[in-house]
């Protein structure tokens, strides 16, 4: 069994278009600043609707971690045990995402991470974190 691909809207869009590229984009909002993850139609700092994507350097550092070790779904149980993470970006935001790359054991708070990218059916592409070089 495969892994289950996103839902792609109008909303998310630019974004799967953006990793089919390699390329790791955020919106912004061009009102206050903040960063807005994942994809909304506002801000959800001050509400405003004047949002833009950004690309992102794709440099990170693990923030927090936990390690999976019975596959949630068929598509994943040849990873076991994998790594599911929250990494702060360099811009400063945080997403959620997976560390692989290297073993589970090795996963360290404040690790320095780079995004790459994980392909699934139909081209969609998906980021995650590997150890930065």
């Amino acid at each position: 069994m495969s892994k289950p691909l996103p839902d792609i809207d109008d909303l998310t869009r630019p974004f799967w278009d953006a990793a089919r590229d390699g390329r790791l984009i955020m919106q912004r909002c061009a009102d206050c600043g903040a960063y807005v993850w994942h994809p909304q139609p506002w801000c959800r700092a001050c509400y405003g609707q004047n949002l833009a994507w950004q690309e992102m350097s794709g440099q990170a550092e693990l923030f927090t971690f936990s390690v999976v070790h019975y596959a949630p779904l068929p598509g994943y149980a040849d990873q076991v045990p994998y790594v599911l993470a929250t990494v702060r970006l360099a811009e400063g935001p945080q997403m959620m995402t997976n560390i692989i790359g290297c073993d589970w054991r090795d996963v360290r708070i404040g690790q320095r991470l780079a995004v790459c990218w994980e392909e699934r059916a139909g081209g969609i592409r998906v980021p995650q974190f590997a150890p930065a070089a």
